[in-house]
Formats: structure tokens, sequence, C-alpha cells
């Protein structure tokens, strides 16, 4: 596996938000998003570890935390051996809880009773949407999330047409882009638009720790 990092933190976003975690960050990305906070994860220049399942399977099971959010970059371009690594630490204890956090271009050719799939949807500001596979709307189930990152009222305007045309089982969250938008325009927009089943969510990690750094 080509590996960037691995390290224990709080989960920072999402339905498990506050929880301990162990983030395990996979080399390379398919896009390049105009925000993206994680730069440091793809392109030529970049150091990253090649280990092999078995070794991040180990470095894992150190780490202690029974809930695992695998990310990137784009994880879903190692899928084969993410497939294997969470299948052999399920082996190891059946208490192991995943989240998949996939950039909205891939759609998963697995699934698991213990993994979920965070999907990215990239609005216009992004610079990316054109890569979007809207079928990852049909392949989410209840338990998975529908995350849109949004920096401006014509994102917000995005997300809310998505929802209204490819009806989706997952969970609909809303996050903003860190410094582009006040949370409180977002507010604003969910309750003019009244849309019931979105969640806003704040990126916690950044207001604790630096938002640049790395490892957190």
């Amino acid at each position: 596996m080509n590996v960037i990092e691995m390290f224990a933190s709080i989960d920072g976003e999402g339905s498990r938000q506050g929880f301990l975690c162990t983030f395990l960050r996979l080399y390379d990305c398919n896009i390049r998003c105009s925000y993206c906070d994680t730069t440091y994860s793809y392109g030529p220049e970049v150091d990253y570890e090649q280990l092999t399942v078995q070794e991040v399977t180990d470095k894992i099971e150190q780490l202690g935390n029974h809930r695992v959010t695998i990310t990137g970059g784009e994880p879903l371009l190692q899928e084969p051996e993410v497939i294997e690594l969470i299948d052999e630490l399920t082996k190891r204890n059946k208490q192991y809880d995943f989240n998949i956090e996939t950039n909205g271009t891939i759609v998963p050719s697995f699934h698991r009773d213990n993994v979920f799939f965070t999907y990215d949807y990239k609005g216009p500001s992004s610079l990316a949407e054109d890569s979007m596979n809207r079928d990852i709307m049909k392949a989410a189930t209840e338990r998975d999330l529908l995350k849109f990152v949004v920096g401006t009222p014509q994102d917000l305007d995005r997300m809310r047409r998505v929802l209204e045309t490819y009806p989706t089982k997952a969970q609909a969250y809303v996050s903003p882009i860190w410094g582009q938008i006040e949370a409180v325009t977002i507010v604003d927009y969910m309750k003019d638009h009244n849309l019931q089943n979105v969640r806003l969510q704040l990126q916690i990690h950044k207001f604790i720790w630096d938002p640049n750094e790395k490892g957190v």
C-alpha cells in the first residue's frame, strides 16, 4: 500500500465526530479540487511509504482504536489493498468499524457490514464537478454519508438541486470550505429552503489544532 500517514486522533467530522479514531491516509488522487487541504497526499514530488497490507494492519492494531477512517487522496485508487486490509483487521477483531472517505468519482465495488462510505460531492467552486459520478447517489446506503463541501451560494444551490434530482438513501451533510464561507450563511440557507434532511458539520479538528497541521 502507498501510505502518506497513519495516526490516532479524534474524528473531526461526520457521523463519528468527536470519537477516537485511527486515520490511514493513502497516496494519490485522480482529481484536483481548488480547495484541497491535503495537497501533500498526491503528485509526483510527494514522498510516500510503500507498506505491505500486513504492515499497515499491524500499525493500526498498535494504535488501538476500533474506529478507522481510510482517506486520501483517493483511497479507492487502491481498492484491492483496502479490501484486503479491512478483511484482515476484521478477522483479527470484529469490533473494527471503517469509514472510507472518497471523492465522489468512483463507485466502490464492495460492501461490508462494518464499512460505510463518505462520498464527497464537489460543487462549482471546486473546479472538479465534471468528475463527479452521480451513480454514487444510487449506490449509497442509509449508513453512508453524502458530503457537500461548499464555499459559495452557488455551491449551496447546487447541493439543493443535486438532492432534488438524485434521490439517495445517504445522510446528507454540508460543510464549509475553511475560510471561504461563514457557517451562519449555510444555516440561513438551510432555513430559507427548509432543508430538513441536511446536517451542518464543522471540521472540529481545525478548531482544536492549527488548520494546516498534519497528522491530527
